[in-house]
């Protein structure tokens, strides 16, 4: 199979298909990215490859899966489009899944938060019940064949190839094992053929390896895996991984009970029990409190949001009208004691706010909430608008880059704190961040002693941010769907506050210098014997002066915001230039994000 190219294969399909590269190759073929042509999409498409072609059994195998997984419409299920054979090459076409395998999750970002594997874990169990109340079971539940899409998560279960379904015929010759030996059921191991709990062992396993980083049964021989898959039990997980919480260790020892009648009896039960276990976690007495937001500072996270939104689209107007009638209050005249901040996201989202801008909304949440609602309102006044005109109340800049997201986020950890800039690494927001989550950096604002600063070593990031009252910069990463070697960097910031004070003081400066064209203009009158001209001429004074003022205001604090961006522009640049620099010498060694806070993004 490995003498089989894409170059090979794409004449073989061009009637069909537009093939753009190879995703990956398995036992039983080589899976393709290609495009329709048909119907203008994304598919996968798995190949027969021509020299297993000959071989009835595994051609009739191959065609199994297809067969099998075709009768399966289910959200967490990827779906087979068609079954055919092109100039001898017999092949299927399935739902392109863009994202990554928990397998490369689990390899790029070390043991998963609980809470991810919950998620997950119970996904592919609702998967795995649809499929079992159909009569078909999966056989080859494993990290490798579950996919998670990129900016949904939504979870995925793929690879049906030795699947059994119960109707059909068996196809596996006596004595031949199909699966994968870590993961596969005791029972399976002893050559019986099992139900749905052998596929709920097995994701049992999954969940373990997720949690803990380690498989429960390992060994250099298959032989001697399937040895202690049939005779140990597995160790515990809580001495394997003690942070994991009591009730979801239970959880997942239940599912490796050797008896397949001590496990779960279905993947909903499963699944139920999952979510009662995570819901134990986050109320009990060791639970992590989790913040509390006054009323006035969740309407204020809500309007936010959708100002926020309505800035990046235009066309949102009717949902932002909804949403600021909810943050003022109209919809309710009984307060409340608080709410919490995933209630915040929740609530946000269910009246229609993208759940992007929310994050990014609860990212400039300050540390002092008391001072969040009046900070929300900023810079959006008439007297704002009357100074400084209609101007932006954020800054947006962003910048596609060839490099993968994880690279991405690799430069990003390494610039950005890193001289010249020195930005502080403050948190994440709204999950991992290349799960769609906010990362958020603060400026310093300049203070007398750095403006007394020789210009050499004037940290410029930090004036032009601190010249239009930008402290805290958003950071989000966006992967392009279908080409997981490029990924749009986007940083924010939100400048209302400088707004507010540009315009105070540009209003004061106007005022000031026309007061003093007006005083002199009366000294004028008065010296010339003319006081009933000096008046008028005065006020005439006052007004153009103080025009002038506030037109050269305006011009200022344009360029001021233009000079920011430039900045903003100038983070990306070596950010792009980092992530290159290390597609081509490798990852690098400087300066960056801590030990401490590279661990807070590993989960």
């Amino acid at each position: 199979m490995n003498d089989t190219t894409v170059d090979s294969l794409r004449p073989r399909l061009a009637s069909q298909y537009a093939i753009e590269r190879e995703l990956g190759r398995g036992g039983m073929g080589i899976v393709l990215l290609a495009r329709e042509l048909m119907l203008d999409r994304l598919v996968a498409v798995k190949v027969l490859p021509p020299a297993m072609a000959g071989d009835a059994d595994l051609r009739e195998r191959f065609l199994r899966e297809a067969r099998t997984a075709a009768q399966l419409s289910h959200p967490n299920i990827v779906p087979i489009f068609r079954a055919d054979e092109l100039d001898g090459v017999a092949f299927f076409a399935m739902g392109y899944v863009d994202g990554e395998t928990a397998a490369e999750r689990l390899l790029a970002r070390g043991p998963l938060p609980p809470a991810d594997v919950v998620r997950i874990v119970r996904e592919v169990a609702w998967a795995l019940a649809y499929a079992h109340a159909r009569g078909v079971t999966h056989r080859d539940v494993k990290p490798e064949n579950i996919m998670i899409e990129r900016g949904t998560g939504r979870v995925m279960v793929t690879d049906f190839g030795i699947a059994r379904d119960a109707r059909a015929t068996g196809m596996t010759a006596d004595g031949m094992v199909l699966g994968s030996v870590h993961y596969m059921a005791p029972e399976r191991v002893a050559g019986e053929v099992g139900d749905g709990r052998a596929d709920l062992y097995s994701l049992g396993v999954v969940a373990y390896q997720l949690l803990s980083g380690k498989l429960p049964f390992d060994a250099p021989q298959a032989s001697a895996v399937l040895l202690m898959q049939a005779t140990r039990e597995a160790p515990s997980l809580r001495d394997v991984a003690p942070t994991v919480p009591a009730p979801l260790v239970a959880v997942v020892e239940q599912c490796l009970a050797k008896d397949p009648a001590a496990r779960y009896p279905s993947g909903e039960a499963l699944a139920e029990a999952l979510v009662a276990a995570l819901s134990e976690v986050q109320s009990g007495p060791q639970a992590a409190p989790e913040r509390v937001l006054d009323e006035a500072s969740a309407k204020a996270i809500w309007l936010r949001a959708a100002q926020l939104q309505a800035d990046a689209s235009r066309r949102v107007r009717e949902r932002t009208a909804q949403a600021e009638e909810f943050a003022t209050g109209m919809h309710s005249s009984s307060p409340t004691s608080g709410y919490r901040m995933g209630d915040v996201e929740a609530a946000a989202v269910e009246a229609g706010i993208a759940e992007e801008f929310v994050h990014l909304a609860l990212a400039e949440l300050p540390d002092d909430e008391a001072a969040l609602p009046a900070r929300m309102e900023a810079g959006g006044s008439k007297f704002d608008r009357f100074v400084l005109g209609n101007v932006e109340q954020s800054l947006r800049v962003s910048r596609v880059i060839g490099a993968s997201p994880r690279e991405v986020l690799d430069a990003v950890g390494q610039v950005l704190p890193a001289a010249p800039h020195n930005l502080l690494f403050r948190d994440t927001v709204g999950g991992h961040p290349l799960d769609g989550g906010v990362l958020t950096f603060l400026s310093r604002p300049m203070t007398m002693s750095d403006y007394m600063t020789t210009a050499a070593g004037v940290n410029m990031l930090r004036y032009h941010l601190s010249s239009v009252g930008a402290t805290l910069l958003r950071v989000t990463l966006h992967a392009l769907p279908g080409d997981p070697r490029r990924c749009e960097l986007v940083i924010t910031t939100d400048v209302r506050g400088g707004i507010g004070k540009n315009a105070k003081f540009g209003f004061g400066m106007g005022a000031g210098l026309g007061s003093v064209g007006a005083s002199i203009g009366i000294g004028i009158g008065i010296a010339e014997g003319a006081l009933l001209f000096a008046l008028p001429f005065s006020a005439a004074i006052l007004a153009l002066v103080g025009g002038l003022s506030l037109g050269g205001m305006r011009l200022a604090y344009r360029h001021a915001v233009r000079k920011a961006r430039s900045e903003l522009d100038g983070l990306l640049d070596a950010v792009q230039a980092l992530a290159r620099s290390q597609d081509v010498f490798g990852t690098g060694s400087r300066g960056g994000l801590s030990a401490g806070d590279r661990g807070r993004l590993k989960g």
